[in-house]
C-alpha cells in the first residue's frame, strides 16, 4: 500500500481540517495511507517511507506562511526525489484564492526538482477571518484527496 505524507500550517484549524479531509479522501480510496503531521515535526520524519507529500497552509500577509515555507525546504533536503507531490491551501478573500498553493507549488518545483508534480492544488474558501471552512470543503478536499491517491497508484 502507498503511504502519503500531509503536511499542514494551520493558524485557527481550518487548514488542518481539510488536511484531515484531504487523508481521508486518500485512505477511501484503499489504495493509499494518509499521515497528517503539523509542520513542527516534519523534521522527526523519515520520508523514504512516503510515496507521496502535500504542503498546506492558509494565506497570511498575501503569502503562505514561513512555516510552511521552512518544512518545504526540510523535507526538499531529506528527500523528495521521485515522489507524488501537491500544495494545498485555504483562503478568505477572494483575491487570495489559490495564493498559498501557487507559491508552495513554486517553492517545491525550485527545491524539490526530482519530484512528481500532481496535476492540481486544491484551494479551499474559509468563511469569516477566523473560519470555520465553507460547507462546500470538506466534500471538495475528500474528492481531491481520491484523486490524489489515483494518480499516486498509476
Amino acid at each position: 500500500m502507498k503511504r502519503v505524507l500531509i503536511v499542514f500550517d494551520s493558524k485557527f484549524g481550518n487548514t488542518e481540517q481539510l488536511a484531515r479531509e484531504i487523508g481521508a479522501g486518500i485512505q477511501a480510496t484503499g489504495t493509499a495511507e494518509a499521515s497528517v503531521i503539523n509542520i513542527k515535526i516534519v523534521g522527526d520524519q523519515d520520508l523514504s517511507n512516503f510515496d507521496a507529500a502535500l504542503f498546506g497552509a492558509p494565506i497570511h500577509a498575501f503569502r503562505a506562511t514561513s512555516g510552511i515555507k521552512g518544512a518545504v525546504k526540510k523535507a526538499a533536503k531529506m528527500g523528495l526525489d521521485g515522489k507524488l507531490v501537491a500544495a494545498f491551501d485555504t483562503y478568505q478573500a477572494p483575491g487570495h484564492k489559490g495564493r498559498a498553493a501557487g507559491q508552495i507549488r513554486d517553492l517545491l518545483m525550485k527545491k524539490a526538482k526530482g519530484a512528481k508534480f500532481f496535476s492540481e492544488d486544491l484551494t479551499s474558501l474559509v468563511d469569516g477571518y477566523e473560519g470555520p471552512l465553507n460547507a462546500a470543503e470538506p466534500a471538495r478536499a475528500r474528492e481531491f484527496g481520491q484523486r490524489f491517491a489515483q494518480e499516486l497508484g498509476e
